[in-house]
């Protein structure tokens, strides 16, 4: 994949620019996760930089509840998904890496990665942070794997087959990111994030997969999703079932 050695400007090496359509579809976060979120931002009108903020999974979310969301996304399909969703004014575009995102310094209240910080460079991501937090600000990161169910599980197989070589994105180096910040190790909080999918929605979430989409030839991709939709009718249908874990820790307030 090698995100971290291309720049913001070289927009047709971004993996991510071809997986934007299929991104949208993915579920989206429960909104008991969202609620939290936005407590521990410290309310309505808070501002939460989204670092790698996808297509909004969870900045519109935060700025329907009332939060001022900044989202900091360096592949420009994604960031124009982002915005085709939100309505105007609901969500900040910043066409930025998460790396040097060019806010202001202690501008925020909370700085969120979601399902992204394995794409990052923790120690300058860090340091980011560390900048644009302000005083008794919040960093939280959320990370989720795939619960143990028996179509997951058939699911997993299949990917591994069509490319062995191919592995899902492991957890980013999370303790080297709040110790770059300068924050005392997080706090853990336990989600479940739980959505049905039909056969079309399947197919685009499998494609978003950066170890499935970008990874197989035409040929095998197309086997892949036609043996998925089958897999998934055996099951009973699938569902998309992930444990989500939000790790937060505070800043020292003024």
């Amino acid at each position: 994949m090698g995100r971290r050695s291309v720049r913001p400007a070289e927009q047709d090496r971004w993996v991510f620019n071809r997986l934007a359509a299929d991104y949208r579809e993915r579920p989206g976060y429960p909104a008991a996760l969202a609620d939290r979120l936005l407590e521990l931002a410290g309310g309505v009108g808070s501002r939460v930089a989204d670092l790698g903020a996808g297509t909004g999974h969870l900045a519109i979310p935060l700025a329907r509840l009332g939060a001022c969301v900044l989202a900091v996304e360096p592949a420009l399909a994604m960031l124009e998904a982002l915005e085709a969703q939100a309505s105007r004014g609901q969500v900040v575009p910043v066409h930025a890496p998460a790396e040097q995102t060019g806010l202001p310094d202690a501008s925020c209240e909370m700085v969120l990665i979601a399902d992204a910080l394995q794409w990052m460079d923790a120690e300058r991501t860090g340091l980011e942070v560390r900048r644009i937090l302000g005083r008794g600000g919040v960093l939280a990161v959320v990370e989720g794997r795939f619960a143990a169910t028996p179509f997951l599980s058939a699911l997993s197989a299949l990917v591994a087959e069509a490319n062995p070589k191919a592995q899902p994105s492991r957890p980013g180096p999370r303790a080297q990111l709040f110790a770059c910040a300068g924050l005392r190790p997080p706090a853990g909080e336990r989600f479940r994030q739980q959505e049905r999918l039909g056969p079309r929605r399947l197919d685009s979430v499998l494609r978003s997969l950066s170890y499935v989409g970008p990874a197989l030839s035409p040929a095998a991709l197309a086997s892949l999703l036609e043996r998925a939709r089958a897999m998934a009718e055996d099951h009973g249908g699938a569902v998309w079932d992930r444990e989500l874990t939000l790790w937060w820790a505070r800043s020292r307030p003024a």
